[in-house]
C-alpha cells in the first residue's frame, strides 16, 4: 500500500514537472488564426487578427492581446488572450449617422464587451463566447513570413580576375608549361 502511494505521489510530482516546463516553453507570436461560424448560415471562416490590430467579423470586433503557441516538438497547444466586443449598428435615420455610427468605440454602452479572456486551442469550449449568431476559437498562433530576400547580385566577369587563384608561394612564371604535366 505505501509502494503505491509513493508511486502516485512520483507519478503526479513527474507530471506536474512536464507541465511546468511545458509552460515554460511556449513561445509568443504576435497573431493568430481563428476559425469564426456563423450559426445562421453555417459557414466557417479562418481570420488572421495581428495583435493590437482588430478585425471585424459580422457584428463582432475581435482583438488579439496576445498568443503563445508550444513548440513542434511538444504537445500541440496555442493559448491566445482575446477581447471581442459587439459591433451592433445603431439605429439611424440617415446616412452620415450611420458613417459615424460604424465608427463607434467598442467600450460604448451599446457596444458591450461580450468576451475577455484566454482561448485555448486543445479545448474550444473551456472557455468560449456565448453568442447567437457567431462562435469563434483559437487554431494556431503564428508568426509573420520571414522578408524574402533580394535574389543574389550577379557580378560581370572581366578580364582581371577578381581573386589570386596561384597557390601561395607559386609564381606564374614557376608554373611548368602544360606539356610538362604527365596524363595518366
Amino acid at each position: 500500500m505505501k509502494t503505491a502511494s509513493r508511486l502516485l505521489a512520483a507519478t503526479s510530482l513527474a507530471a506536474l514537472v512536464a507541465l511546468t516546463a511545458s509552460a515554460n516553453t511556449m513561445a509568443q507570436k504576435n497573431q493568430a488564426t481563428l476559425r469564426a461560424l456563423d450559426k445562421i448560415t453555417g459557414r466557417s471562416t479562418d481570420i488572421v487578427v495581428k495583435v493590437g490590430e482588430p478585425v471585424v467579423y459580422g457584428s463582432l470586433r475581435v482583438e488579439l492581446k496576445t498568443c503563445f503557441q508550444a513548440p513542434p516538438e511538444e504537445v500541440p497547444e496555442s493559448a491566445a488572450f482575446l477581447q471581442i466586443a459587439s459591433t451592433r449598428p445603431v439605429a439611424v435615420e440617415t446616412m452620415e449617422v450611420a458613417v459615424a455610427a460604424k465608427a463607434a468605440a467598442p467600450e460604448a454602452a451599446d457596444n458591450p464587451i461580450l468576451f475577455s479572456g484566454w482561448m485555448y486551442a486543445s479545448s474550444p469550449g473551456l472557455n468560449a463566447l456565448e453568442h447567437p449568431v457567431y462562435d469563434i476559437w483559437v487554431i494556431r498562433c503564428t508568426a509573420p513570413d520571414p522578408v524574402k530576400l533580394p535574389e543574389r547580385a550577379t557580378i560581370p566577369e572581366s578580364v582581371e580576375p577578381l581573386y589570386d587563384d596561384m597557390p601561395a608561394g607559386v609564381t606564374e612564371t614557376e608554373t611548368p608549361p602544360e606539356e610538362d604535366i604527365p596524363i595518366d
